[in-house]
């Protein structure tokens, strides 16, 4: 698998140095859960002359969720408690970048320590060209778990 390239990361929906430094401080045996809203691009943004170049975000994304259980699955030891496709906006406005979403994800991590070694693992790490390619934006909130 590739290793992401400098022309498609978009540090926009990677965490800041203080949210990893918070995510590190924090009890390391605590479990958590991961809410992650996700917006699609409609083309997927891959580097130049990849062989993924002419995807949906949608594929990429699946790209990327595929090699999170793949490959970093015994690291992560995640549990998927949801995975599915935003319907309706119940409560706020609709059509705003605060509400519109394509998908939600909650990832259950046994101890936080999971999560940051997926996030170091070099597997992982590789798939996030994937990530990049199909995501517009992204919110990831760390819950109790």
């Amino acid at each position: 698998m590739p290793s992401p390239s400098l022309e498609n990361i978009d540090p926009s929906i990677d965490p800041t140095a203080d949210q990893v430094r918070a995510m590190r401080d924090g009890d390391q045996t605590a479990p958590i859960v991961m809410l992650n809203l996700l917006k699609f691009r409609d083309q997927a943004n891959y580097p130049a002359g990849s062989e993924f170049e002419g995807s949906t975000g949608i594929e990429a994304y699946r790209r990327y969720q595929h090699a999170f259980v793949q490959a970093v699955g015994a690291v992560s030891k995640a549990q998927l408690l949801y995975d599915g496709p935003c319907e309706q906006v119940f409560i706020g406005l609709a059509g705003t970048p605060e509400t519109d979403w394509d998908k939600v994800l909650l990832v259950r991590y046994p101890e936080r320590r999971n999560f940051l070694e997926m996030m170091a693992n070099e597997e992982y790490r590789a798939a996030l060209v994937h990530r990049y390619a199909g995501l517009e934006r992204t919110i990831l909130i760390q819950c109790k778990g």
